[in-house]
Formats: C-alpha cells, structure tokens, sequence
C-alpha cells in the first residue's frame, strides 16, 4: 500500500521553503489590516458577547426611591476561522534533474506572494463570511438594521453614485441618524475614512481636497474638504461602490494559525509534495461603523 517518506533530504527541503516563502513574501502594506481590528485566535472560532449599556441617569426626586434600570438582552457575535491551503505535486525525475535550483522553491516563493493576496480578497469583500448574515440577523449592509427598543436603521443604499451632494447626505445620516446605539440613545459617531474601488480615487480627491465646490458656479466653499480620509482598495468587488467609516471599529479579523508548509515524498512514485495551510477568519462587530453605497445587494 502506498505511503509517504520523510527524511533528511525531505526535511531540508522543507527548511529551504520557509526560508524562500519568507524572503518573497509580498512587504507591500496590505489595505485590509488598515481597516479591520486584527485579534488573535486560539480556537475553531471566537464566540463573545456584544455590549449593551443601561440608559442615562436619572435624577431622584427627594423623599422617592432611585428608579430602577433593566438590562436589555445583548446579541452573540461568533467569528469562525476558516482553513486555507494548498499542495503541490513535483515529480521525482523534475526534483532529480533540476540543475539551476529546486523547482519547489520556485512555487513557495510564488505562496509567498499569494497568501497576502489571499488576505486581501477575503477581507476585501467587507461583508460577514458566515452566511452574509450579521448579528442582528440583516445582512452586514441592509435598510433594516433593528435595535432593541423598536427602531430601524439603515447603513445601505443600493443607488447612490460618489458624488458631493451624495457623499454629504451619507454623511449625514451616518452622524445624525445612525448614532444611536441598541437602546436607542444618541452616541458620538464621526466617520473619518472614504473607502473606495481606485477607479474612484480621482473623484474622491476633487470632492474631499477642492476648496470649493466641485463643478459649481457658484463659488461656494467646499464643506466637505478633508473630512474624511480617501482610501481606494483594489479588492472591493464593486467597481463604482464606495463606504465610509472608522477603520477598526466594527470588523474584526481574527488570526488563528501562521503559515505552515510541509514536503513529503511518495513511497510508490518517489514524486514529492509540497503543501501550505494557515487559518484565520472574520465577522462584524457592530454594523453602525460602516455606510456602502451604490453596492450590490449582500
């Protein structure tokens, strides 16, 4: 029965990949961990609770009795940790013959460019992996985002083009409208980034650094300049949708495992194998930190 080998030779081999991933592994900073709250992980996933404070103080009356407060039920937020990998066949003759290097280390230094890639799409899609379902039972950008006393809100909104006027009226909402928390009591919630496909880097630019107007004839001072930081990311999947928010507030990423790699041989057909696993994950924490527009549906 077939079987695999590992020896000295093997086990050399599988140094030489560590050293060869690490010295071609992608440095280029990566937008996601800009944007995500990046948190270790030591199990299959990361179950906690979300926080749901008492109301505000009330003032005693003299002679009466302090009036009591109830706790309101919190939402259970779960961040799984998913497996990603790869393995690579070399025959025994391509490893035997090879004169100018190994040709498995041509493919590690290929991994290391890739799993940040890998990274980059996974995040890159900004929305919940478990189900497209967050918290509270909506989808991660929805019109109908419940909180616990009967309100509704929306962080969605499916045709609205990057523009001055519309970039203020989100703004707006995310600050007058949206800053609310689960008992309905009014929070302080500024966005501080415009996140963005790069096809709408120059857009974003006249809006948020012109000192008037754009395309105005009427010479009026442009409001919105620099509030907010332009940020394009080239693994948003919609080429004309655009988010604004406050990085590492509301989505976490979690990191469970770090690169692993391993080489064996085949006891029949003497062929060696090189694999790559590592593991890590992500989920939404709190939906009232991120706006999408002109998005499709999630």
């Amino acid at each position: 029965m077939a079987g695999t080998m590992r020896n000295q030779f093997t086990e050399a081999m599988a140094d030489d990949n560590y050293k060869y991933f690490w010295e071609n592994y992608d440095l280029t900073a990566v937008q996601w961990e800009s944007i995500f709250e990046v948190v270790q992980s030591n199990s299959a996933y990361e179950k906690f609770t979300s926080a749901i404070g008492l109301g505000e103080l009330l003032e005693k009356p003299e002679g009466e009795d302090l009036r009591t407060d109830t706790p309101i039920e919190s939402y259970t937020i779960v961040c799984k940790n998913a497996v990603f990998g790869r393995v690579v066949r070399f025959s025994f003759e391509s490893i035997d013959d090879s004169k100018k290097g190994n040709p498995m280390q041509n493919a590690v230094a290929s991994w290391g460019k890739m799993v940040p890639v890998t990274k980059e799409k996974y995040y890159g899609v900004v929305s919940d992996p478990s189900d497209n379902l967050i918290y509270d039972g909506q989808p991660f950008f929805s019109t109908a985002h419940p909180d616990k006393v009967g309100n509704t809100y929306a962080n969605y909104t499916a045709s609205r083009a990057l523009s001055h006027d519309n970039l203020q009226t989100t703004y707006n909402t995310f600050t007058i409208t949206n800053n609310r928390d689960e008992r309905g009591e009014i929070i302080d919630l500024m966005p501080t980034t415009l996140l963005m496909p790069p096809a709408l880097s120059f857009t974003a630019r006249a809006i948020l650094n012109s000192t008037l107007i754009p395309g105005s004839q009427d010479n009026d001072t442009n409001v919105l300049a620099n509030i907010l930081n332009p940020v394009p990311w080239s693994y948003l999947t919609d080429a004309d949708g655009w988010f604004i928010g406050v990085p590492k507030m509301g989505l976490m990423a979690t990191d469970r495992m770090d690169v692993t790699m391993d080489v064996w041989q085949d006891e029949m057909s003497k062929d060696y194998f090189a694999s790559i696993l590592t593991r890590f994950g992500g989920c939404i924490t709190n939906w009232r930190f991120w706006y999408a527009n002109n998005i499709a549906s999630i």
